[in-house]
């Protein structure tokens, strides 16, 4: 996820900030990694209960019945020759 990159970043950065520099680093930084790591553990929750939830019977394999048959439909854009086309301007004149 490309989100792990960005978290490790940040509290890296704010642990150095909290040992070495202090200050606004540290009362920047670190709340930032707290939001972050909350929001992943909550996405990550998540996403697992969806994927739990979604192994019942529409998951599994098809059973095997054809798609049902649908007849082609005429496409909206009919080509007509040329001397079609000036008849039918010609009548709408």
């Amino acid at each position: 996820m490309w989100f792990y990159p960005i978290l490790l970043m940040l509290l890296v950065l704010g642990l150095a900030g909290g040992i070495f520099l202090g200050g606004v680093y540290t009362l920047v930084l670190m709340p930032l990694v707290v939001i972050a790591l909350v929001s992943v553990l909550g996405y990550a929750m998540w996403a697992r209960s969806q994927s739990a939830a979604g192994t019942g019977a529409e998951s599994g394999p098809s059973p095997g019945r054809p798609l049902p048959h649908q007849r082609r439909r005429e496409p909206a854009h009919v080509t007509a020759p040329p001397e079609r086309l000036v008849d039918a301007r010609r009548q709408q004149q």
